[in-house]
C-alpha cells in the first residue's frame, strides 16, 4: 500500500530534515523553559542543548527521535491547544488563536510526519479556509505541494475535480479542485483543523479515492469533536489520527470563555547523559 517500512528505509536526507525539525521544535521550547529545564527534561547537559538550539551541532537521528518522543509526553499539548480556543456554549468554538500558533502548527507537522515515516506522500490535501495554514505548515515541512478544495471555482481554471458535501441541515456545498493539482495514483495526505460531524472529510476522502483514483495514505486533523473513528471510513493501510479529542458536553459547559488551563507543566528530572 505504499507503506515501505520505517526508520530502515529512511533516507540520509530525510533523517536529517527530522533531525533539523526537532532542534526547530527546540527553539520554541527554549522561548518557554530555561536551559536547565530542558535539560532535566531531556537528560541532556544545557551545553549540549546550547549547542542545538544555536545550530552549532545536530543531534543524531536516534538522538533526535529520543528528544521528540520525550517532548510529546512532557509538553500538555491539549491544555496548550485548549486554552487557546473560545467557547460559544452551543456546541461551537473559535479556534484562531490555535491555528495561528507557530509552536502549534510545528508540532502538529512533526507529529504527522513522525506517522507516516516511510510512506510515500505526494500532496497534502484541505479544504479551505481554517485547514490552510496547518497544511502549508505541513507541506513546507515535506517539501511538497498543498491542493486546497475551495466552495468556489478559482479564476482562469476551466477544469475541476468536484465533490459534493452534503450538510447535515440539508444544505449542499460544492468543493473545487483544479484537476492539474491532483492526479489519479498519486499519494494524498487530508489534513483539517477540526473533525465535527465528519462531512468534509468523508468528502474529501471520496474525492480522492473514487472521483480522482489517488491513493489515500493518511488523514489527519487537530482537534476532533468527539470520537472521529465512528464519522469517517478509511480505506485500507490508510494511516490516520487526530492530535486531541474534545467532549462535547465540555464546550456546552464553558460558554463564552477560554478553555481552562491544565495542571502546570511538569519537567523530569533525568540525569544528564554525554553529548
Amino acid at each position: 500500500m505504499g507503506r515501505a517500512g520505517r526508520d530502515s528505509n529512511i533516507t540520509k536526507l530525510e533523517q536529517l530534515k527530522f533531525r533539523i525539525k526537532v532542534i526547530e521544535l527546540l527553539r520554541f521550547l527554549k522561548a518557554e523553559y530555561t536551559y536547565s529545564q530542558l535539560s532535566r527534561l531531556l537528560g541532556l547537559p544545557p551545553t549540549v542543548l546550547s549547542r542545538y538550539v544555536l545550530g552549532h551541532v545536530v543531534p543524531t537521528y536516534e538522538r533526535a527521535k529520543k528528544m521528540w518522543h520525550i517532548i510529546m509526553k512532557a509538553v500538555n499539548i491539549h491544555d496548550r491547544i485548549v486554552e487557546r480556543l473560545e467557547f460559544d456554549g452551543s456546541g461551537f468554538f473559535d479556534n484562531t488563536a490555535v491555528i495561528n500558533d507557530p509552536f502549534i502548527r510545528k508540532y502538529l507537522a512533526i507529529w504527522i510526519i513522525d506517522r507516516v515515516e516511510g510512506t510515500r506522500v505526494n500532496k497534502i490535501l484541505t479544504a479551505a479556509v481554517d485547514g490552510i495554514p496547518l497544511a502549508a505548515t505541513l507541506s513546507d515541512e515535506l517539501g511538497i505541494p498543498t491542493v486546497i478544495a475551495k466552495k468556489e471555482k478559482e479564476i482562469g481554471v476551466s477544469d475541476f475535480w468536484t465533490i459534493d458535501l452534503i450538510r447535515g441541515s440539508g444544505y449542499r456545498e460544492t468543493l473545487y479542485v483544479p484537476k492539474r493539482s491532483l492526479r489519479k495514483k498519486e499519494w494524498v495526505i487530508v489534513v483539517d483543523d477540526v473533525i465535527r460531524t465528519g462531512e468534509t472529510q468523508r468528502a474529501l476522502i471520496e474525492l480522492v479515492t473514487k472521483r480522482i483514483g489517488a491513493r489515500l495514505a493518511g488523514v489527519f486533523a487537530l482537534i476532533s469533536v468527539g470520537d472521529w473513528r465512528e464519522k469517517i471510513d478509511l480505506p485500507d493501510g490508510c494511516i490516520a489520527d487526530v492530535l486531541i479529542t474534545l467532549n462535547e458536553n465540555y464546550m456546552k459547559a464553558n460558554p463564552g470563555q477560554r478553555g481552562k488551563r491544565g495542571e502546570k507543566r511538569r519537567m523530569g528530572r533525568k540525569r544528564p547523559q554525554g553529548p
